[in-house]
């Protein structure tokens, strides 16, 4: 299973001061500029969140390759195991429902920018606002689909420790749950990926923009791999 720790030295928006603005269409633009940069701010402590996140998910790891290792001889010597794992999930659950609390809280800070967007005269400046604010629009909805997938992930884990736990469970059914258990894991990694991207497309294109637009700004985001190298 991959990890958040080579997905995510991005996974945070990157925040930046304005210093000046020049040029025509300040007003639009600077509206775009606050609804990046408020959305950037709330996501402060989104890193730190992954982290916790990619904490939890390498014991849990661990946890479940033993679980799998030691219960095909007798699912009896993995009760303890399954029971700690039980709780795992319940935090996991509750890492990733913080992770969406700050994430839908950026997203309404951001705002609809699509009218300040249609407002800008300069065409170039139009292509790279709204090529910024799309990136950022699928980021968050390809965050939203991982939140699905995660809980269906977490629901498919804790029915293959049910099945285990049963004293006469069965070979099949087990072999069953597994598979469903891995396909749920490898669409949440896949939509990680995909997160990650976004995350850097955003940031990389709202620089353009920034400059574009002839704003002096001055970075403020951590340096890469600081606080999301989980």
């Amino acid at each position: 299973m991959a990890s958040w720790k080579k997905l995510t030295a991005a996974v945070a928006l990157a925040s930046v001061l304005l210093i000046g603005l020049t040029g025509c269409g300040a007003a639009p633009t600077t509206q775009i500029f606050e609804g990046f940069e408020k959305a950037s701010a709330a996501e402060a402590d989104v890193a730190e969140a992954v982290k916790t996140l990619s904490t939890l998910e390498a014991k849990d790891s661990k946890q479940y390759n033993s679980i799998l290792s030691q219960g095909k001889q007798d699912n009896r010597n993995v009760q303890t195991l399954i029971d700690n794992s039980s709780k795992s999930l319940e935090e996991r659950t509750q890492a990733m429902d913080q992770l969406k609390s700050m994430l839908d809280d950026a997203r309404k800070k951001m705002g609809e920018l699509d009218g300040a967007i249609s407002n800008l005269k300069e065409e170039g400046l139009k292509k790279q606002a709204t090529e910024a604010y799309n990136a950022y629009v699928k980021r968050y909805e390809t965050f939203t689909s991982m939140y699905e997938k995660y809980g269906k992930w977490i629901q498919q884990e804790q029915a293959l420790y049910n099945e285990l736990k049963q004293k006469d469970t069965k070979l099949k059914t087990i072999t069953k749950a597994v598979s469903d258990r891995n396909e749920a894991c490898r669409q949440v990694e896949q939509l990680k990926i995909q997160f990650n991207d976004y995350t850097k497309s955003f940031n990389t294109k709202k620089s353009e923009f920034y400059k574009q637009a002839g704003m002096q700004v001055t970075g403020t985001e951590k340096k890469e791999g600081e606080g999301a190298n989980s």
